[in-house]
């Protein structure tokens, strides 16, 4: 009788955790929807501020004003980008975009160990460096802006330390869903680029946070420039049409193998580049001075120049081609700086152009008729992002989402995926990836030898029943904590139950290729 007894008491305690678990669970889907509203409100503030100086900047050279004028406008871009490298001096965390800082922080591989005063550097930071002309994306400091807010809410909230990556996550998603006003692509980057291995729970945090986000933006933004675009799609046979976009596929791959080995070999090259950084700063403010003389919504990103294109385009193919060679090189160089901004939207950008010039090329020869040139854009912007960033989903729902034209989602999913498959066979990595690992690898980042993960027991999992002491884990992995009910138990006095929030020790060398196996143990997913 007393066996049976302990069995009832047994499940009895086990159904009270589950139970339980369920209402922290709750109270993370809560707490991550509040990550979205400040996220949102946050985010709205950047994306007016900056429209509102790059429409000053943009009045100002419509203008034409007197010669001295634009002396001082010079030497005024000049001292932001200078006041602006000294922040990445002082801040490195806030340089590029986000990603792979989130992604960084979310493995254990850096910690914000000021996250309201970087997070205030990064909003200064981005708004000054794209409105000084650099071309690089608003979406990459809202990113990381939304990183930041994860956290600080899961400081404030005293969240679950295994928790703590999924309002990162949730927040970095909220950023980009706030930028673009995409909430489902703002999940599946999330899932794609950041956090790839804990997924249904960051999904839900991430959708909730970005949909809440979005919302915020919707409201202060009714206006998408996106949907004043219109497709035409052209009427071509099945077989015509396939052919059309394997060779389009084919170009955009061989393109975006060109772009991705360009962009990451002119970013090591510059950072080893001994010069003063005002001399640096003073050749890219140069650089963004003409363009902005010659064509001012070419810089800050591009994207107004891509808008007025994709409405009222060029037919001249070797203007078009200029213009997307003077953009790609231009977006080398910002990118390569480090300053605060993102490479999305100079990709899809870059993308744009180059459907553009695809296009022409076939309304020349009589494949289609001038109207679906835009189709074509679309549908190479998403596989043009495809192949730099390495996420097909993301990408496909991106465009489709915030342009809201379907009649591209099942030609970008056949070119997106075609683009895919050859891009690895050219052995393409993710542009960000690549970004992460140079970044971890980098003087600045190497500071620590043993890093701590925290992972969430659940049910039916590897851990779940067991004692600490029975468990066989990779080696030089120890568990040094397990923390329940607010309390922090014995590791080796201790069998593990749902809900336990595990942390692990290891070896910092070890994070990236132990921490899926080490969640796997953990989770059922």
């Amino acid at each position: 009788m007393r066996f049976f007894q302990k069995i009832k008491n047994w499940k009895t305690v086990r159904g009270w955790h589950i139970w339980k678990l369920k209402l922290v669970d709750a109270r993370l889907y809560f707490v991550s929807m509040i990550v979205g509203l400040l996220t949102g409100l946050i985010a709205v503030c950047y994306h007016y501020l900056l429209y509102f100086l790059l429409h000053i900047r943009s009045d100002f050279f419509a203008s034409r004003p007197a010669w001295y004028w634009h002396i001082l406008l010079f030497l005024l871009f000049w001292g932001i980008l200078m006041f602006v490298s000294f922040l990445v001096g002082r801040m490195p965390l806030i340089s590029g975009g986000g990603i792979p800082q989130t992604r960084g922080v979310i493995n254990g591989r850096i910690t914000y160990k000021h996250p309201f005063v970087e997070l205030v550097s990064k909003f200064a930071g981005g708004i000054l460096s794209v409105a000084a002309g650099l071309s690089l994306g608003r979406e990459g400091p809202s990113v990381q802006i939304g990183s930041y807010i994860g956290s600080l809410v899961s400081r404030w909230t005293h969240i679950l330390q295994g928790e703590r990556k999924q309002l990162l996550a949730a927040g970095a998603g909220a950023g980009l869903a706030a930028a673009f006003a995409a909430p489902l692509a703002s999940s599946l980057i999330v899932i794609e680029s950041i956090e790839r291995f804990d997924a249904p729970k960051t999904a839900i945090t991430t959708l909730l946070a970005g949909v809440v986000a979005g919302a915020v933006a919707g409201l202060v933004f009714p206006v998408n420039p996106y949907h004043l675009i219109e497709v035409s799609e052209p009427v071509l046979t099945f077989l015509v049409r396939m052919k059309y976009f394997l060779l389009l596929a084919v170009i955009i791959s061989i393109a975006g193998k060109i772009y991705s080995v360009l962009m990451i070999s002119f970013k090591r090259v510059y950072s080893k580049v001994k010069s003063p950084v005002y001399i640096k700063m003073f050749y890219l403010v140069l650089v963004a001075y003409i363009i902005s003389l010659m064509q001012v919504n070419l810089t800050g990103g591009g994207e107004q120049f891509l808008l007025q294109q994709a409405q009222n385009g060029s037919t001249e193919i070797m203007w078009v081609l200029a213009v997307m060679l003077l953009h790609f090189g231009f977006s080398v160089c910002s990118v390569s700086s480090g300053l605060p901004g993102g490479n999305f939207i100079p990709t899809l950008v870059t993308g744009g152009l180059l459907g553009q010039l695809v296009g022409l090329v076939a309304v020349k020869y009589g494949i289609i008729e001038p109207p679906n040139i835009t189709y074509v854009m679309l549908i190479s912007m998403s596989a043009f992002l495809v192949a730099i960033e390495r996420t097909p989903l993301t990408a496909i729902v991106l465009i489709t989402e915030i342009t809201g034209h379907f009649e591209v989602f099942y030609p970008s999913v056949v070119v997106g995926g075609l683009t895919y498959y050859f891009t690895e066979l050219l052995q393409m990595k993710s542009f960000n990836v690549i970004l992460y690992e140079d970044m971890i690898n980098s003087p600045d980042f190497r500071e620590e030898n043993r890093y701590t993960l925290s992972v969430e027991v659940m049910t039916g999992s590897y851990f779940d029943g067991k004692a600490v002491s029975e468990l066989s884990l990779p080696e030089h992995c120890v568990i040094i904590n397990v923390h329940r009910d607010g309390k922090n138990l014995v590791p080796a006095e201790t069998s593990l139950i749902p809900g336990d929030q595990v942390q692990i020790e290891m070896d910092s060398q070890d994070i990236e290729k132990l921490y899926e196996p080490l969640v796997s143990m953990a989770n059922i997913y």
